[in-house]
Formats: structure tokens, C-alpha cells, sequence
């Protein structure tokens, strides 16, 4: 079978492009566990290229605009990669401490989108598929922040670190404020996520981890809804023919008002954790990340704002063009995970 018969056979492409796919996704968790479980640094910067690579495959699209994503995702990740390299072995060897904890630091964070290279997430975002968006906010965080978390032991550089996160929380949020592209405005909702997520691994790692979980948990939950609904911005609502996936659409904002810290949703025990654990360690890092999460609930309120102009009262119909289980799906999960679940996670911290 020649190239040009592969290519138009529709049914072995989508096996290939699956089984692909498929080995990407394994080797970017495969990647993650590796750094989680090395004993040193070289290993978490091995396992973190091994990621890294996975991570590529996955993102890689059929359209020239992933394409650009892809490539500038590229291009940060290996000059963060070079310099954290460079401070690994400049550690290792002994040679200039302070420069060495520099170029790990200065490496750090341009993988992760710290303040001032925050530019790159949402450029990245604006035209990745909802799976990619999950992949760079979420689950490209978790080897660098481990790294972080592990690295910090000096004072100076943790009340530095302290300020970068606050700072990329104030970006998050303003930058999030009128954006139609709802990639872009999760892109700066990422950011003031990572505000948070910085200050709690700085402080204790468990409570990272438990942040780290239920935001990866609404994430997941806010993209799967989307991709489904086939929603990437604000003029899917309104171009000819619009959506009619009214019932679907109303439960899936109930996302949104978790990630804006809204009660009873369960998004607010986020804000309550790391408010109630981390006040001592960092209070002015706290006042700042909570106020800008306050300021993000702007661009969040606004999207189900736009839903409810366009559809005023027929926000409750239900479309003939989807089947039953699949509607059915949506809305269980948006109500198990932002309504249901929230209570259980007061009752654990006693609250």
C-alpha cells in the first residue's frame, strides 16, 4: 500500500493518528510519574523531557493554527529546558551557586508561565484543541511545581517566588477581562491558578497536591463539556444556525461559577483551602491572590451573562439533535462535580 492510498483511507489514518496519540499520552504520564519518583535532580529534568516529548506529540493538529501553538509551545519549553539544564549541571559540579539557582529559577519559570514570561500561555491556548488547553494548563505544571517545591529552601527566594506569584495572579486576571476566545480567557484563568499553586507549594506539598487535584478535576470537567458542545468562543453562540444545546450549556456554566469561587459550588473550597493553610506562611501573597481571583470572577460571570442574553428564556430547551445518553452524561458530571461534591470536601476539612 503506497503513501497516497494510506492518506485516503480514512479508517487507517484515524487507527494510526489514534494509536499515536495514544503512545504520546503514555509517554507524557509516563514523564510525570518519572519526575515524581527520581531521587535527583537529573532525573526530574529527564522526566521532564520525556513529558515534555509526549506532550508535542499529543498537541500536534491537523490545522495550520495548532501547528503555530505547537511550535511556540517548542520553542519556550526547550530555551526554559537549556537553562534549567545549564543550572543542574552548574549545581552539580559546584560551580557558582547563586548562578546556578539563577538559571534553575530563571528556567522554571518559563516553563511554567511565571511572571514576567506569562506572554506565551495564552498565546499557546488560543488555538490548541480543548485536550491540548487541559494538557499545557494542567498537566505540564505538575513536574516543574514538584520541581519547585523541592528546590526552594533559601528565605530570599522564596519571598521572590512569593512575588512572581503574586504578580502572575494579577496578570491572570486582568488579562482574562473581555476576551471572547474562551480559550485564551482559561489561558489567564491558568495563570491566576498558578498564583495559588506557587504559594501552596512553597508552603506544604500536600496542600498542594489537594488544590492541584480538584482544579485539575474542574478543568477537566470545564474542557470534556466544551469539546463536546463543540464551544470555542462567543460567536459559536451567535453565527448562523447557533446552538441548541440549551439544556447542556446551562449546566456546563456551572463550571464557570465554580472556578469563581462562588458557594455552595465547589470551586470555593479552593479559595477557603488555600486562604485557611497558607495565611500564615504568605499573608500579603494571600490578600493579593484572593483579590485577583475576585477581579477573574468578572470574565467568568460574563460568559454565562452572554449565554443568558442570547437565550433569554429558552435556556431550558432541549436539542432533538444530540442522544439522551450522551446529554444525560454532561449534566450528571457538571452536577456531581461543582454541586454534589463540594459539601463532602467541607466535611473533610471541618469545616
Amino acid at each position: 500500500m503506497g503513501y497516497g492510498n494510506f492518506i485516503s483511507n480514512p479508517k487507517i489514518y484515524s487507527l494510526f493518528y489514534s494509536v499515536c496519540a495514544l503512545a504520546a499520552l503514555v509517554m507524557a504520564v509516563s514523564g510525570v510519574m518519572f519526575s515524581l519518583i527520581s531521587a535527583g535532580v537529573l532525573g526530574i529534568w529527564a522526566g521532564m523531557e520525556i513529558n515534555f516529548m509526549g506532550v508535542i506529540c499529543f498537541m500536534s493538529g491537523v490545522y495550520v493554527e495548532e501547528s503555530e501553538s505547537v511550535m511556540k509551545y517548542l520553542i519556550i519549553q526547550v530555551i526554559g529546558s537549556c537553562f534549567l539544564l545549564l543550572g543542574i549541571l552548574t549545581m552539580v559540579y559546584w560551580r557558582f551557586p547563586l548562578v546556578s539557582e539563577s538559571f534553575v529559577i530563571f528556567g522554571l519559570m518559563m516553563k511554567l508561565g511565571i511572571f514576567p514570561f506569562h506572554f506565551w500561555v495564552p498565546g499557546v491556548m488560543s488555538s490548541l484543541s480543548w485536550a491540548a488547553c487541559f494538557m499545557v494548563s494542567v498537566v505540564q505544571k505538575v513536574s516543574p511545581l514538584w520541581f519547585l517545591s523541592n528546590f526552594m529552601g533559601d528565605v530570599s527566594f522564596c519571598s521572590l517566588m512569593e512575588v512572581l506569584a503574586v504578580l502572575t495572579s494579577v496578570v491572570g486576571c486582568l488579562g482574562g477581562l473581555g476576551m471572547l476566545n474562551y480559550r485564551v480567557m482559561l489561558g489567564y484563568s491558568s495563570l491566576v491558578h498558578l498564583g495559588f499553586l506557587v504559594i501552596l507549594c512553597l508552603s506544604k506539598l500536600n496542600l498542594f497536591w489537594g488544590y492541584l487535584g480538584l482544579y485539575s478535576i474542574l478543568n477537566c470537567g470545564l474542557m470534556w463539556s466544551l469539546w463536546s458542545l463543540n464551544i470555542y468562543s462567543y460567536y459559536n453562540f451567535i453565527e448562523e444556525g447557533g446552538m441548541s444545546y440549551y439544556n447542556e450549556l446551562w449546566w456546563t456554566s456551572l463550571y464557570f461559577f465554580s472556578l469563581a469561587g462562588i458557594p455552595p459550588f465547589s470551586g470555593i473550597f479552593l479559595k477557603v483551602f488555600f486562604l485557611v493553610n497558607c495565611w500564615v506562611f504568605f499573608p500579603l501573597g494571600c490578600v493579593v491572590c484572593i483579590a485577583s481571583s475576585a477581579v477573574s470572577m468578572y470574565f467568568y460571570m460574563s460568559v454565562i451573562m452572554e449565554m443568558v442574553m442570547y437565550w433569554g428564556k429558552s435556556t431550558m430547551l432541549m436539542s432533538n439533535k444530540w442522544k439522551k445518553e450522551k446529554v444525560s452524561i454532561l449534566i450528571l458530571v457538571s452536577i456531581f462535580v461543582n454541586l454534589l461534591f463540594s459539601y463532602p470536601l467541607f466535611l473533610l476539612c471541618g469545616m
